[in-house]
């Protein structure tokens, strides 16, 4: 009874294990049928989507309206790629957006996270191609928290790239730089050369905005290694195509000229029409700088050609900018016009703040050519509104981006120490047998370095004495030196107020009027040299002037000197805290004091009210010195000629000492430009 009963247990489940396993096979061969059936929809879809609109919509309804419980999540996740990135090439984002939306639906009912976090990604490129930021940045964040909940480094790495490239569309310039740096740290973590690629690209395109362009041409070259090593054809060119942008804007024309036509030969094959259009842009930069402006229109054209197929708005409008600068450089200021409107059209439509900003600068200049000034004024109003709202400090930003370069570049190395400290440990395992001997030559080592040590040990104790004898007298004799220096220039300061004293006493004995005001010219620029030395000598290193606090000084003296009504004059000044070397400060300060002067003494005849503005900045190693006055100025039919005054005379000289570039306005008062390198610059902060 018992052994029967045992055969009919072992019948059952024998009966039911051949079930399950025929249920099994039968519902693999459904799932693949089914795959290749959609498989074909696709290609039946991708077939007639330019040859029958009717067909290609009623293939597309039928897509749509397939079921994907049965099929296995990679299979589902390749047919909705597939599908949306043909949609993708082809420019057709709207399409694409709902098909993506429904699949996501799908894959939350399959509990297919991977699929989830895909589609969203996916989803957000379609969204950005539509101008939709905000919804390209949600849709990002969705799939940033499923791919940090699958613990998927390298495509955390990705959405922080394609967060960094929507923060730089925004103007979100800090933020691009913050998710350029995260991304790359991820993507080297999860040592994806690929998406490292991508990232080096993004930083590339970072230094670029920031005009640094050995550092951009850097990330762009190891952009192109990384691409060409991982047989990513087109982001190998994309980087390729930037190096050639950076040697246009280092003006290798040539060269990099020759970079776009290689990559433009890739983009067209492979119909890659807004990068093509790109290129067209960059090659018609590079042919206004040669002032071959027949190949610009050339270009220009089929930029527009490209960026047309490709809907690409922002590429467009850059290529009408384009197209406004050549036809303005050839004075054809009607054709010019009709461009630059239809630019300014895209660019208010779309919110193109940066495009903006500078076609109303080129309207500005052709409605000044065509002698409209009230829309010139009005739109170099707007040009200024905006360049004021885009204000931002290029200096902090770059900062920013060379903390989080250092940053990463410290990540990189702690994980090559880590590295090669595992590697040390696996090598010490496979060498146990010779520790001891190791052993014994170290300690052997060891105790003749340890009789070496306390040799030299001794004999450097000696030495330090020695040396801090000697950095006791050197230091006694610096201080000594130092008081000298600041007693030379304590004296030189008090004989320039003695001679200023003397020039006061002979004035009174003086009755030729311009004698008498050649006399107070003397006084007043020898009154601007006391007043450098006189800051340098309350200086503690002895070495240089802090400019900016010269300045404060100087001219309210003028203004005193002058007797000129400080109720109607306003002094303005907008001065960074720069130090100047003596050999710098000298002539800058009497070039300051002669145009002061000449300002306070003809500028405002008569009572006139106005106001004098003096500007000190710093850009680098470059010094910018501008000084302007709303006073009469010259008539426009009347020039100055340094050759007729001594003033004039002088400043071109002192700015000759100082090897600066010197520009002067006559009109509407008078105004000076200068710009020098500096030997010996520092800003304070």
């Amino acid at each position: 009874m018992k052994s029967l009963f045992t055969k009919h247990l072992l019948f059952l489940v024998l009966t039911v294990l051949f079930k399950s396993a025929f249920a099994d096979q039968n519902k693999e061969s459904n799932s693949e049928s089914e795959y290749q059936q959609a498989r074909n929809l696709i290609d039946s879809i991708n077939y007639y989507f330019n040859v029958d609109q009717e067909k290609y919509n009623q293939l597309s309804a039928d897509f749509e309206a397939l079921e994907y419980e049965h099929l296995a999540d990679s299979a589902f996740r390749q047919l909705i790629v597939d599908r949306t990135e043909f949609l993708r090439r082809k420019f057709y984002y709207q399409e694409a957006i709902p098909i993506l939306t429904h699949s996501i639906q799908i894959a939350k009912e399959k509990n297919d996270t991977s699929s989830m976090a895909l589609f969203y990604k996916m989803l957000s490129t379609h969204y950005f191609h539509t101008d939709k930021h905000d919804s390209a940045n949600a849709q990002l964040n969705r799939a940033y928290n499923l791919y940090d909940y699958l613990g998927n480094k390298a495509e955390l790495g990705i959405i922080d790239i394609r967060r960094a490239r929507i923060a730089y569309t925004l103007g979100n310039y800090e933020n691009a730089v913050r998710y350029s740096f995260k991304a790359l740290e991820l993507n080297e973590e999860a040592g994806d050369e690929q998406k490292m690629a991508i990232s080096y690209l993004q930083l590339g395109n970072t230094y670029l905005y920031l005009a640094n362009y050995k550092d951009s041409k850097k990330y762009f070259e190891l952009a192109s290694e990384l691409f060409k090593r991982s047989n990513y054809d087109y982001g190998y060119f994309e980087a390729f195509s930037n190096i050639g942008l950076v040697d246009i804007k280092e003006e290798r024309y040539r060269s990099g000229m020759s970079k776009q036509f290689a990559a433009l030969d890739y983009f067209l094959s492979e119909e890659y029409s807004i990068d093509a259009g790109e290129s067209y842009n960059f090659l018609t930069q590079g042919y206004f700088e040669l002032q071959i402006y027949d190949s610009c229109l050339y270009y220009i054209a089929l930029a527009k050609q490209q960026f047309e197929k490709s809907r690409y708005q922002p590429g467009l409008c850059e290529a009408y900018l384009n197209e406004v600068k050549v036809f303005f450089a050839k004075k054809q200021f009607e054709r010019a016009l009709t461009s630059a409107l239809y630019c300014y059209n895209i660019a208010t439509e779309n919110s193109y703040t940066e495009i903006e900003e500078l076609v109303n600068l080129e309207l500005y200049k052709i409605y000044k050519a065509l002698n409209n000034h009230q829309k010139s004024y009005q739109h170099l109003e707007q040009y200024v509104s905006i360049k004021d709202s885009l204000d931002f400090n290029f200096q902090s930003l770059y900062n920013d981006a060379m903390k989080y370069q250092l940053a990463a570049e410290e990540a990189q190395l702690e994980q090559q120490i880590a590295e090669e400290r595992a590697q040390l440990q696996a090598e010490r395992g496979k060498k146990t047998r010779q520790q001891l001997l190791v052993t014994i030559v170290v300690a052997i080592i060891s105790l003749i370095s340890l009789f070496v040590s306390i040799f030299y040990t001794i004999k450097n104790r000696k030495l330090n004495k020695s040396l801090s004898v000697q950095g006791e007298r050197l230091a006694t004799e610096l201080k000594e030196k130092e008081s000298l220096l600041s007693e030379i220039h304590h004296r030189v300061k008090n004989n320039l107020q003695v001679i200023s004293s003397m020039l006061s006493l002979q004035t009174q004995y003086l009755a030729n009027d311009p004698l008498k005001k050649l006399v107070e010219d003397c006084k007043g620029r020898i009154t601007s040299m006391s007043l450098i030395h006189e800051s340098l000598y309350k200086k503690q290193d002895f070495k240089e002037a802090l400019f900016s606090s010269y300045i404060k000084e100087l001219l309210p003296r003028l203004v005193e000197t002058y007797g000129t009504d400080e109720g109607k004059i306003q002094l303005i000044m907008e001065l960074e805290p720069i130090k100047l070397s003596l050999d710098e400060s000298v002539p800058c300060g009497l070039i300051i004091n002669e145009i002061i002067t000449n300002s306070l003494k003809h500028g405002f005849p008569d009572g006139k009210e106005g106001k004098i503005i003096i500007e000190l900045k710093q850009k680098g190693q470059t010094v910018n010195l501008n000084i302007s006055d709303n006073g009469v100025g010259l008539e426009e039919d009347e020039t100055y000629n340094s050759n007729d005054s001594f003033g004039f005379l002088l400043i071109e000289i002192l700015a000759s000492q100082l090897e600066a570039e010197l520009t002067i306005k006559t009109l509407k008062g008078f105004a000076y430009h200068l710009k020098w390198e500096s030997k010996l610059v520092e800003r304070i902060s």
